[in-house]
């Protein structure tokens, strides 16, 4: 386990001389108990074996990020991985090769990694420490053997996976799944800041309901940041958008009972100033873009679904694997412009 910069300088040179693609990373992060999360755990692994990275004892982690900016690295589900490498380098890896995506091109249906071990490995990885608070030193022996256990056998697996896809004739499908999932990653953290407390479900509220949207979510942040604890255990999206709603309709909110008297009280006093809003205060409600009536929309749309669900089965895939129904809907309203939205061995399959 590296927790000095002597050692994390001799990691790079050994992690710098890896062929591009033959490297493993995995973060651990302590977002289920903290109120900013942050980086707690670096898992490494390569032809050589496991490393551990202790960036919580690390001051200056500069040796990583240069190395990372350069690498080729397999991952597993990084959706939230990216997230957290952006939040604390401000940059990703120069590829991210993500075994989830290979999986599920293959057909998985099971693609989560402990499933995926077990399958290729015939070992169950435990679960015991999948919500431990990662912030914690020292760690224990059985937080050890599970970092470890997230990294030791992704290799194996990596090689299995993509010789299967390029027997199956996939393997180009995959860097390009991969290179859009970084795409995506990246536009996905320049937004965070914008508006974050549109959350799921507040699209259907209007001015009045999101202006006290804005308002409980904030609430819910001070609140969260206080108790220095993860804003969910304060109380839920859901529960925000349950009291926009009834805000919005002019209908009272009270506290929940298990709210101690200091939460309640400013829980109310939120709802209060809310109350003294001025109209012009509100914030706009997103433009919907309004259609014109298409008689003939449905049995487009009918006609690409049927498509997609036939070389889905075909080739033994997820039929979202091929086209989300969104992107369906873009087709069957404007050909040209929706096929754009797929990648190149999407749109080929769509159109052959």
């Amino acid at each position: 386990m590296i927790t000095d910069s002597q050692t994390l300088f001799e990691w790079k040179l050994r992690a710098t001389a890896q062929p591009k693609g033959r490297t493993v990373l995995d973060l651990e992060a302590d977002s289920m108990h903290r109120h900013h999360e942050k980086l707690c755990l670096i898992q490494y692994a390569d032809e050589q074996g496991v490393v551990i990275i202790d960036p919580l004892a690390i001051e200056d982690l500069q040796l990583f990020s240069l190395w990372m900016e350069d690498a080729d690295i397999w991952m597993h589900g990084a959706d939230y991985d990216m997230n957290l490498l952006q939040s604390t380098f401000n940059k990703l890896p120069h590829l991210i090769l993500d075994t989830q995506i290979a999986a599920r091109l293959l057909g998985f249906r099971q693609f989560g990694l402990a499933a995926l071990v077990e399958h290729f490995f015939g070992v169950a990885l435990s679960k015991k420490n999948q919500k431990a608070d990662w912030g914690l030193r020292p760690m224990t022996d059985s937080m050890k053997e599970y970092a470890q256990g997230d990294v030791k056998y992704m290799l194996s697996m990596a090689d299995i996976l993509v010789e299967r896809l390029k027997k199956a004739g996939r393997y180009d499908w995959f860097i390009e799944s991969c290179e859009l999932q970084m795409q995506k990653g990246r536009e996905r953290h320049l937004a965070a800041g914008i508006d974050p407390w549109r959350i799921k479900g507040s699209g259907n509220l209007e001015a009045r309901g999101l202006a006290a949207l804005r308002e409980l979510w904030n609430w819910r942040n001070n609140e969260a940041a206080l108790w220095d604890r993860p804003a969910f255990m304060v109380c839920t999206n859901d529960d925000l958008i349950r009291w926009s709603f009834a805000l919005q309709e002019f209908r009272s909110v009270n506290p929940p009972h298990y709210f101690h008297a200091h939460r309640a009280a400013r829980f109310r006093k939120t709802i209060e100033h809310f109350q003294l809003l001025d109209e012009e205060e509100y914030p706009h409600p997103p433009k919907r873009v309004r259609h014109e009536t298409d008689p003939e929309f449905d049995e487009r749309l009918e006609h690409w679904q049927k498509r997609r669900n036939t070389i889905a089965e075909t080739l033994d895939l997820e039929p979202c694997i091929i086209a989300t129904r969104s992107q369906l809907e873009s087709i069957a309203t404007d050909y040209e412009r929706g096929m754009q939205q797929l990648m190149s061995w999407q749109r080929k399959l769509m159109e052959s």
